[in-house]
């Protein structure tokens, strides 16, 4: 399922953010829901093979008209968009019950309110889906160099990038069914046209960069494996703003 917002304000036209502003979107998602199934999603999320998940994907802001860039914030033009995709019935309901029932709902220093909701489903029934990015696909590895963290991040041209996301679904497979087995077809996960790479920093205890890439991708395999990108998202750091996407007509 996706789920649109969309925020506006009751005496602003806009909203300045810091550059580096996805994790106050991702906390204003967090804000919605319930305080006790907030805490337990964040602080544990859902375990796979000794992986937290969040099990659900948050795309990029969205504005009415182009956003003003200085030097270090942004000025989003109102009313603003965001996506969040999940097949997590309890997140549906607490994201979007929580929106509608407040008031008052804080991105960074701004008071906003969600003035609507759009819910779509995204039914995958083939081998094949043309996907588009609603936040960029990041796959990387992180091992540790002289003692400090290094991570290398694939590229999609990079055989590393397709083994990546295909483990990566499994592993959301596995926690969504865990009483099916795993689907052994084949996967693959083809860019289209030109790509775009972006990187963004991520504040978490620091600012930290993250890479990925915009675009369309065709992706190839079992149909429940393809459904779960669509609901749960692409890659790595998906809760983070990074591997939202949705179908796209070929």
């Amino acid at each position: 399922m996706h789920i649109t917002f969309s925020f506006s304000a009751h005496d602003n036209s806009s909203i300045r953010l810091p550059s580096a502003n996805l994790h106050l979107f991702q906390s204003m998602l967090y804000s919605l829901l319930p305080h006790e199934q907030a805490s337990q999603l964040h602080d544990e999320g859902y375990d796979s093979d000794g992986r937290r998940m969040k099990l659900f994907a948050m795309g990029w802001p969205v504005a009415s008209s182009r956003p003003q860039f200085g030097e270090d914030t942004i000025i989003f033009p109102l009313p603003l968009t965001l996506t969040v995709s999940t097949p997590v019935k309890e997140l549906i309901a607490g994201f979007s019950g929580g929106a509608m029932s407040r008031d008052d709902i804080r991105i960074g220093n701004n008071h906003l309110i969600c003035s609507g909701i759009e819910k779509t489903e995204h039914k995958v029934s083939s081998g094949t889906v043309i996907i588009r990015t609603l936040s960029p696909v990041t796959c990387y590895h992180s091992t540790e160099r002289n003692g400090r963290n290094y991570t290398k991040y694939f590229s999609p041209y990079d055989k590393e990038f397709q083994n990546g996301i295909h483990a990566n679904l499994l592993r959301k497979f596995r926690l969504l069914n865990p009483e099916k087995d795993i689907p052994e077809d084949s996967f693959s996960i083809t860019p289209l046209g030109r790509l775009k790479e972006k990187v963004s920093m991520f504040e978490k205890g620091g600012l930290f960069p993250v890479k990925g890439w915009w675009g369309k991708f065709r992706l190839e395999g079992n149909s429940e494996i393809l459904q779960t990108a669509i609901d749960c998202g692409l890659g790595s750091k998906n809760s983070s703003g990074w591997g939202c996407i949705t179908t796209e007509r070929g």
